[in-house]
């Protein structure tokens, strides 16, 4: 009797634990409104470093410019892997990006730029991101950036951003904003769409003073 009951102990712990493992790496839909909402934030440590500035290749932006990474350095940048056809996640993740702005005080406001890489390489050419950006009302501290495949694949598993293309064209993927220092380094992670934009300032005003 009392091993048979170890076993149904054993039995449901692995369970339990292929459950919680399926959840944790299922991608989030680009409409999701359930379980994307009730995210939390996951902050980086800030002695953390991803070298997101050391990807090599040259990326092009809403106005047909051709830009590496490391043309970034020198300002702290609010970064978000989108693709402009997303219906819900993508302009929710862009809000919260404009609000980070809009709160910052103005004395802060040009140490800071904002930086949007789509997933769609097919869709997402220069012409359309420069009409997203327009739409959107991003201003000239904003950078919106096209890269091939090959590209958007690296820079998705540098940052840990889950993606997965659909038969119709668009994604599914993670939400998260990220915080990068001067030189690339990532230092907070803001992962959902509830908006956290007080953690994002403290994180930009520590940064910025550093």
């Amino acid at each position: 009797m009392k091993n048979n009951i170890i076993a149904w102990g054993v039995i449901i712990s692995i369970m339990a634990l292929s459950c919680h493992k399926k959840s944790a790496f299922a991608p989030l839909s680009c409409c999701a409104k359930g379980d994307a909402i009730a995210a939390s934030s996951l902050p980086v440590p800030l002695d953390g470093n991803a070298p997101v500035y050391q990807l090599q290749g040259k990326w092009t932006d809403a106005h047909n410019r051709l830009l590496e990474l490391n043309e970034l350095k020198g300002k702290v940048q609010v970064v978000a892997m989108i693709f402009t056809h997303c219906g819900y996640a993508c302009p929710r993740l862009v809000q919260d990006m404009k609000a980070i702005e809009d709160s910052l005080p103005a004395a802060e406001k040009d140490n800071v730029g904002y930086v949007l890489i789509s997933f769609d390489s097919e869709r997402d050419v220069p012409a359309q991101l420069h009409r997203f950006a327009a739409q959107q009302g991003l201003g000239d501290h904003w950078v919106l950036l096209h890269g091939n495949p090959g590209q958007v694949r690296e820079l998705s598993m540098l940052l840990n951003v889950k993606y997965q293309k659909l038969d119709d064209g668009n994604f599914n993927h993670s939400n998260s904003i990220f915080i990068l220092d001067r030189n690339g380094g990532v230092r907070q992670s803001l992962d959902g769409l509830d908006p956290q934009t007080g953690l994002a300032i403290n994180t930009i005003h520590r940064l910025i003073q550093q």
